[in-house]
């Protein structure tokens, strides 16, 4: 199963003239970063087929010890003074919660993974969910399948695809030309080019407050305070959005009455999804709006009682949106990371977290997790964390920690902005942890520049700092002297056309 996802899904400093098409696969994005790890041979530096079991804090030595399994099951420690989260925001996924699910006898898959050596061809099949996966999923499997069955028992704004204005038509994806391949190949300018232009395109989509537009089909709709609750272009958007909607479910009342939210425009996810509403209209597919809430041997039973007696069951149910790893995370006093994130996880600018020095999370609670391509955002969050390590390395010090006072105000502020934002707005979302009324834990209270702006420098007064000559925090400098003064080939000069030093 090939999941559509943004052409955007490449380094800033990486980018790839090859792309088949707008929207690229999973598969091609693997081959890209398959590209990537060997072109800057950096597999040397990864140790595969070995599982995390937990990490702890050792206070004492300044120091994370990690307790590892190999393939063959053996167990190992490690130690790092640095330790980085980059599991992913959404790294484990969940079958749903539903009895007899161990009792059904037919195929059974979530669509996180996927069995591909599996032949859907004219099987009857239900699909549990309707957010952003089963959205990619049916209108693929639909023109294969007997019948396909889709529970949506929570309605989702379908938009065009991001960066709509370079897509296709109606957002649609395309494949590029060979002559379009082969000038990116020849001209990395033309490629740079295409590519700011692209990213350019998804920032306005998410700004906040900019004059930008939407384009669909013919039309557009300013997008200045749209993710605002109450505003004008929230409302215009939405409109606009729905009449898009209803034209592609082709005016079905009953779809159009089940499937087109209430909600604020932007309070789940809006989900690209080419082709999805019109697949639900083909004759082959029976949209049931209801949950499922039982499993039998042969099928599954609605909340009405109706069983569908089916031949295999794709869970498109989701993932843990704890914002914590697989493996245990114990800091300092022993605190657990699972236990103090809770149903409430607090992080400094989504990236450290009091109680855990020298720990890193790339995209932890609210951070810009669905404002556009995660790369940029990745990028930078390694920015900072190498800010940090840089003045680690340099000034000895034994670790870092955010302050609770620092978090704790961050917190508050980051509320108080999130009121005025669709995303705080009554819809069950994963941005809220499943609930209806939130708070947001998922997003950041604003644009994805701003958020880049508070990343360029570290407001090292937040932060707990403990150096390891706790009787010396000078000793970094050293006898007085530069490498640079020791070094054959240094340039006593260097100041002169050091542009920092021009104010």
């Amino acid at each position: 199963m090939e999941l559509r996802l943004m052409r955007g899904s490449q380094f800033t400093w990486e980018k790839n003239p090859n792309w088949s098409h707008f929207y690229s696969s999973s598969e091609e994005i693997w081959r890209y970063f398959k590209h990537v790890a060997t072109k800057y041979n950096l597999e040397k530096y990864i140790k595969f087929n070995t599982k995390v079991k937990s990490a702890i804090w050792n206070e004492d030595a300044g120091v994370w010890r990690l307790i590892l399994t190999a393939e063959d099951g053996s167990q190992f420690e490690d130690l790092c003074e640095i330790l980085v989260n980059a599991s992913g925001i959404l790294n484990t996924y969940k079958y749903p919660d539903i009895p007899g699910i161990d009792e059904y006898t037919g195929k059974l898959m979530h669509s996180a993974a996927w069995d591909s050596s599996y032949d859907l061809t004219g099987k009857t099949v239900a699909v549990i969910g309707g957010g952003s996966s089963a959205v990619q999923i049916i209108p693929q499997i639909q023109p294969v399948v007997g019948k396909l069955i889709p529970f949506l028992r929570s309605p989702v704004w379908i938009t065009t695809g991001f960066g709509a204005k370079y897509a296709g038509p109606g957002g649609t994806n395309f494949e590029y030309p060979k002559e379009q391949i082969e000038e990116f190949q020849k001209d990395p300018a033309a490629l740079a080019k295409y590519s700011r232009e692209v990213e350019g395109e998804l920032n306005k989509r998410f700004t906040l407050a900019s004059l930008s537009s939407i384009h669909m089909r013919n039309r557009s709709v300013t997008e200045f305070s749209q993710m605002h609750r109450n505003s004008r272009d929230q409302k215009n958007s939405r409109e606009l959005i729905s009449d898009l909607m209803t034209e592609q479910l082709s005016n079905d009342p009953i779809l159009t009455k089940t499937l087109i939210p209430s909600f604020n425009l932007g309070c789940r996810r809006m989900t690209p999804g080419s082709g999805y509403l019109q697949s639900l209209t083909k004759d082959n597919v029976q949209v049931v709006p209801k949950s499922v809430v039982r499993f039998t041997k042969n099928g599954v039973v609605d909340e009405s009682g109706t069983e569908h007696i089916v031949d295999v069951v794709i869970c498109a149910t989701g993932f843990d949106v704890s914002f914590t790893p697989n493996f245990e995370v114990i800091g300092r006093n022993n605190s657990n990371l699972k236990q103090q994130f809770g149903d409430l996880p607090k992080a400094y600018l989504s990236i450290t977290v009091p109680n855990f020095p020298n720990l890193f999370l790339f995209i932890g609670p609210n951070g810009p997790a669905s404002h556009s391509s995660l790369l940029p955002i990745l990028e930078w969050h390694t920015r900072y964390l190498f800010l940090m390590t840089n003045k680690l390395q340099k000034e000895n010090i034994k670790s870092f920690s955010p302050k609770a006072s620092a978090t704790e105000e961050l917190f508050a502020h980051t509320h108080e902005l999130m009121k005025r934002l669709v995303w705080s707005s009554a819809c069950n979302s994963w941005f809220k942890m499943g609930k209806k009324h939130g708070p947001v834990t998922a997003i950041y209270p604003g644009s994805r520049l701003h958020y880049f702006e508070m990343l360029k420098e570290v407001r090292y007064e937040d932060y707990e700092i403990e150096y390891r000559d706790s009787g010396n925090r000078w000793r970094f400098m050293g006898n007085g002297y530069t490498m640079t003064e020791l070094s054959v080939d240094g340039d006593p000069v260097w100041y002169f056309d050091d542009p920092f030093v021009r104010v």
